[in-house]
């Protein structure tokens, strides 16, 4: 889809949206959320990312293994005598 044909879409969409209060609500805590996203500074420090990035180039390099989530797994039941559960709070 083209630039043009988007926002022409996309105003079409917004001219419906606002006429009903609840979407134009949620509509608004979007826009919030995208422009106040870019100002918040992240929890987790810049250092944290560099430690993560160089582990992830050792892995690469073949340099440190991982292991697969079944191995883990029955490591973890092994070491202490339970699964653990991946999606243990799923609704269904």
């Amino acid at each position: 889809m083209e630039t043009l044909e988007l926002r022409e879409k996309l105003i079409e969409q917004f001219n419906e949206f606002i006429q009903d209060d609840s979407k134009l609500v949620a509509l608004n805590g979007i826009f919030d959320s995208m422009n106040t996203s870019k100002n918040i500074p992240s929890i987790v420090p810049e250092e944290h990312y560099k430690i993560v990035e160089a582990r992830r180039l050792k892995y690469h390099d073949r340099e440190t293994k991982g292991s697969s989530w079944d191995s883990v797994k029955q490591n973890l039941k092994d070491k202490y005598g339970f699964n653990p559960v991946l999606n243990k709070f799923k609704t269904h």
